[in-house]
């Protein structure tokens, strides 16, 4: 008996050492692409931002205005979200070619992203407005090139949904965005260039037999950058064939910004001229052949004083639309406005740069642009301008800087209408022009250059103007705070 056990015990032993001997043997293996001539970096990211929010409908009862919307779906008021943006890239590089691919899941924490569960019928339907599933994890980013400079054609070929823009680097209030593309860009003595053609809607396929062409949205675009004296200057021209919306709109429209000794300007200026075909007005006629004159400008001076004090100070203008019943449309919109980003006033989690409906400020932008008639204009992120919206004033402080591992931004924003006379004959009364004020306070500390952990403190203070629209009792400061824990590598 005794000898049987010990011919057990070291059948056990063979049996769990086995796989040890079989890794050994294999060695550690290797990770490489299939092509040989080709370097590849992996790189990634995971931004995490629990957020609460109260007010943001600037009334303390419930009403339809009560949430919020980012990149990662609808946020309730009075209550914590938590928006989880994990990023998985790949870029590479050959000869004349290269590629560039990023993954990403940008959900709300709940069971049902965490978990990855389908969901079924209308279910499946709401778990789409609440936000991405945790099993959507799908190309976010992606861009291929090819380079025909040894070729002696100084342009290089290039295609993808990369983000791409004509204006981010001054105020950003036409263009920028991750609509697929096709491309080419290069230099020509010292002058940079880009022309795209960007699809940027197409619903073909959902409303039965149609005519497709007729539900399409492409751009045009060209953008040159040349560097004058320390300064770049970058004229563009955006053509927006936009048949989903009835409308043809040329933008044309230049930036410039760079340093002078301390002082570092960005300034650029959009005009849109162009026509829709038809709009039926708040008094129930309807106008065809409508002509389109709107404008759009930004200015800002920042003074690089030391690394820690930057001060800044500058302000947007967006033309509005002062009549709902002629034949004319000045109510500017832009293709995407993406001043969140933009380097003077953008902070990703500041209130203004939310989808926030009772202002008609949709995402990525600080404007008003839904106001007045929600997709009746001629542009706007997912064509929701509005052709009677009443533009915009702005004017901001700020300063920003770091002292060691500290950073910071604080900054101080007034907004008011350009004009109120579309939104007057809509709503039937006066409408003051103050639409109110908000103040934003970044501070982050960065561990190491893979992790940092900051908040953003971001307070919207109403006037008049929303008392006019929407009455007496949305007069409530709106408060949103958001904490940030980012990592990368």
């Amino acid at each position: 008996m005794k000898k049987i056990k010990n011919i057990l015990f070291i059948i056990l032993i063979l049996l769990l050492a086995s796989p040890v001997i079989c890794f050994a043997k294999m060695g550690t293996g290797k990770v490489s692409a299939a092509s040989k001539d080709i370097d590849i970096q992996i790189f990634g990211s995971l931004k995490t931002y629990p957020m609460y929010s109260t007010n943001v409908d600037f009334n303390d009862d419930e009403t339809p205005y009560d949430l919020t919307l980012d990149e990662n779906g609808w946020a309730g008021d009075d209550d914590l979200s938590v928006r989880s943006e994990f990023r998985l890239g790949f870029k590479g590089d050959g000869e004349n070619w290269s590629f560039l691919v990023i993954l990403e899941s940008d959900l709300t924490y709940d069971k049902r992203n965490t978990d990855r569960g389908e969901r079924t019928n209308g279910a499946e339907a709401i778990e789409r407005e609440n936000g991405m599933s945790g099993n959507s994890f799908g190309v976010e980013k992606l861009e291929f090139t090819y380079d025909f400079s040894s070729y002696g054609v100084p342009t290089t070929l290039e295609t993808g949904w990369q983000t791409k823009f004509l204006d981010l680097k001054s105020g950003g209030v036409l263009y920028g965005d991750d609509h697929p593309y096709v491309g080419l860009r290069g230099k020509i003595n010292g002058i940079s260039y880009e022309i795209l053609d960007l699809f940027v809607y197409d619903d073909i396929g959902n409303v039965g037999v149609t005519d497709g062409d007729a539900l399409d949205w492409n751009v045009y675009t060209v953008k040159l950058t040349v560097p004058v004296m320390g300064l770049n200057f970058s004229p563009f021209y955006a053509y927006s064939d936009n048949d989903a919306m009835g409308a043809t709109v040329n933008y044309f429209g230049a930036e410039v910004y760079g340093k002078i000794g301390m002082i570092v300007p960005r300034a650029e200026f959009v005009y849109a001229v162009g026509n829709k075909e038809q709009l039926t007005l708040p008094n129930g006629r309807t106008e065809k052949d409508l002509d389109i004159s709107a404008y759009a400008a930004f200015a800002s001076l920042e003074f690089d004083i030391s690394d820690a004090i930057k001060p800044y100070i500058g302000g947007y203008y967006m033309s509005g639309d002062d009549d709902a019943n002629d034949d004319d449309i000045n109510a500017y919109n832009p293709i995407t406005n993406i001043a969140r980003y933009a380097p003077t006033f953008g902070m990703e989690n500041a209130f203004i740069y939310k989808y926030i409906p009772i202002l008609g400020s949709h995402l990525y932008s600080n404007d008003f642009a839904i106001l007045g008639g929600k997709g009746t204009g001629y542009g706007g992120i997912g064509k929701t301008g509005s052709a009677y919206n009443p533009g915009m004033y702005s004017l901001g402080i700020g300063c920003k800087g770091a002292i060691e591992k500290f950073s910071y931004k604080t900054q101080f924003q007034y907004f008011w209408f350009a004009e109120t006379g579309a939104l007057e004959d809509i709503h039937g009364k006066d409408i003051d022009d103050a639409v109110g004020w908000e103040y934003d306070l970044q501070l982050t500390y960065h561990f190491n250059k893979h992790f940092s952990l900051g908040n953003v403190f971001s307070y919207f203070d109403p006037e008049d103007a929303v008392e006019d629209l929407y009455g007496d009792d949305f007069d409530e400061g709106a408060i949103m705070d958001t904490v940030e824990m980012i990592w990368k590598f």
